[in-house]
């Protein structure tokens, strides 16, 4: 079923996977440039770890450098991550409820069109997710089996995630910390072991993480000037500047707290409003009907109260409510485990003779904490998609639908003790996520065929583009095709390199995209310099604003000096797509490119 689905998807959205000019440039010419021999950090611009443009570039090397490496690169992690999710999914489900769920998370996190994994932001994301997803299988798998290479493998490949993407190396490193604790906490006094065994499988993991980071980390520092690590590429998260404050700020939900709180209350009303419907739906004895018509109807009325006062902030995805979810499932099975172990104390001592505690799920435990820690970024302002959702929302997910398919219908077996009652709620609890599942693959498969519609064949790629920009991309492409040489250098500011790497064309700039703060001013007199040493002759401004970053318009809000040689020395050739005015500038409304050609 999983892979029927998974197909299906794929073919729906085939070669409409990548939206150009935002970060996909970054993607893909990065790798071709260390590929020709510059230096990652030192000649090319970077922030995060080493190891995914250097992985893309090896693949650039054996099967050439093409879009469809990368496509291809995307649908085996992607496919490997479904694969890693529904074994992950099958420690809390049968095979069929597994099945369901991983359906749910190919439809939302992997082929949701605003953000999917095919081609993703970052390809250190899309990595490091695959590598956290099989440190939290391995985890499960240790505390199933108790072998010990399955801690080995997750060290292996916690420091294989660190040198990928720092955040996804942190939660695999939480999951298998956790899972330790809860085997500690788990334990009988009378039982516990020797506490050099629990830190023994702790190095067990810690150790093969640990040499693969200094070694990498080792090298790089030894190899290039520390200054340029840590203060310009901001590697460990370090000065960094102001704009990036901003946008992690505005990420994370910390920019405006209370407006974030109320958007989890409201989210966390949604999910009490689809409960109460399966409820309602699945017993409908006076008592139960009207007690949980009353929740859904309290529900409702906290939703639009809620809607009122965030307006348009909220987008009234239930999603936002999951850390209240994750954490009351980690103290819920915190306090079974200490539960337990007093209990077995008793039982051991001969004061009780049947405990009654419930042993705790370890899986969904851990499971629990992974999806806490990997939401940390985002634990205020959770996406339900965008370019983040997918890497931070798939174990969540499967969680999602544990409360439907075992905790609601546990709590219905509290309150009702009727099996008829228990059986019709998790079947409408299971047909409600179906529903939602086709509702959601048939909406994104219109979107896919609707809004990217715009064919491009250039040298190096071909794809469906966003009809939004996709006629205009493919204007300046055969522009450069025809008026440019194979390999000329040319600039796209403030980023868009991918109309470079398309095209066949280099990029020469330090920095693959321009946001605000991100080059002081010695960064800004070396572009103007390789611009004049280079001869370049067409610069392209795309227009786009970066206000996320707090400030608006290149040339004009940001890099001024830089926008004002261009002016100065090159002159405004033609407009690729809005044409209200002669001149338009970023941040106008509808998309543009301008060309600007060097000035004899």
């Amino acid at each position: 079923m999983i892979w029927a689905v998974f197909f299906a998807m794929l073919i729906v959205s085939w070669r409409r996977w990548t939206s150009p000019i935002a970060d996909s440039g970054r993607e893909m010419d990065l790798p071709l440039r260390l590929l020709q021999g510059e230096w990652l950090y030192r000649d090319v611009h970077h922030i995060y770890p080493p190891l995914a443009p250097y992985l893309n570039a090896l693949l650039y090397r054996i099967f050439g450098a093409h879009l469809d490496v990368l496509h291809a690169a995307g649908i085996v992690c992607a496919g490997a991550i479904a694969a890693l999710c529904y074994r992950i999914a099958r420690r809390l489900f049968e095979p069929a409820e597994a099945c369901i769920a991983t359906a749910a998370i190919i439809v939302f996190c992997i082929f949701k069109p605003a953000g999917n994994l095919i081609q993703p932001y970052s390809f250190a994301a899309l990595y490091a997710c695959l590598a956290s997803l099989a440190v939290l299988l391995l985890t499960l798998r240790y505390v199933e089996k108790r072998r010990k290479r399955e801690l080995i493998f997750a060290g292996l490949l916690i420091g294989l995630a660190a040198i990928t993407k720092q955040e996804f190396a942190l939660a695999a490193a939480a999951t298998v910390v956790a899972a330790l604790l809860i085997q500690w906490l788990s334990t009988p006094k009378s039982q516990l072991l020797n506490p050099k065994s629990y830190l023994a499988d702790l190095l067990l993991a810690a150790f093969p993480a640990a040499l693969i980071v200094l070694s990498v980390y080792g090298w790089l520092f030894a190899t290039l000037d520390w200054r340029m690590l840590i203060e310009d590429c901001h590697l460990f998260y370090t000065h960094l500047p102001q704009s990036l404050v901003l946008y992690n700020a505005q990420r994370t939900g910390l920019d405006r707290p209370l407006l974030s709180l109320a958007q989890i209350i409201g989210a966390a009303a949604v999910a009490f409003a689809a409960l109460s419907f399966v409820v309602m739906l699945g017993d409908r004895r006076r008592k139960v009907l009207k007690w949980s018509a009353t929740a859904f109807v309290g529900s409702f009325a906290a939703i639009f109260a809620i809607k009122f006062i965030v307006g348009n902030q909220w987008d009234g995805s239930p999603l936002r409510a999951l850390p209240i979810l994750l954490l009351a499932i980690i103290a819920i099975e915190l306090k079974r485990a200490r539960d337990c172990v007093k209990e077995r104390q008793r039982e051991f001592a001969g004061t009780i003779q049947n405990p009654k505690s419930k042993i705790q799920n370890l899986p969904l435990f851990i499971i629990a904490v992974y999806s806490f820690a990997i939401l940390a970024r985002v634990a205020l302002r959770v996406p339900s998609g965008g370019a983040f959702g997918g890497f931070f929302l798939p174990t969540s997910l499967i969680l999602f639908c544990y409360l439907f398919w075992r905790i609601l219908p546990d709590a219905m077996e509290r309150w009702t003790a009727d099996d008829v009652s228990i059986r019709r709620v998790l079947l409408f609890g299971r047909a409600l996520l179906i529903v939602t599942i086709l509702a959601g693959a048939v909406t994104f498969g219109i979107r896919y065929r609707k809004n990217f519609n715009v064919e491009i064949q250039a040298e190096r790629g071909h794809l469906f583009a966003p009809k939004v920009t996709g006629n205009e991309i493919r204007e300046a492409l055969e522009f450069v095709r025809h008026w440019t040489q194979p390999n000329e250098t040319i600039a796209v500011l403030p980023e868009g390199n991918d109309l470079a790497f398309l095209a066949g064309r280099r990029i020469s700039l330090r920095h693959q995209i321009l946001i605000p703060g991100l080059m002081s001013e010695d960064d800004e007199q070396a572009a103007i310099r390789r611009l004049q040493q280079g001869r370049i002759r067409y610069v392209l401004i795309v227009n786009r604003p970066m206000r996320e970053f707090g400030q608006e318009a290149f040339g004009r809000d940001f890099y001024t000096r830089l926008g004002e040689w261009i002016e100065a020395n090159y002159r405004l050739a033609k407009v690729f797509g809005s044409q209200q005015t002669a001149n338009p500038q970023i941040g106008d409304t509808g998309f543009f490119i301008k060309l600007y050609e060097r000035r004899e």
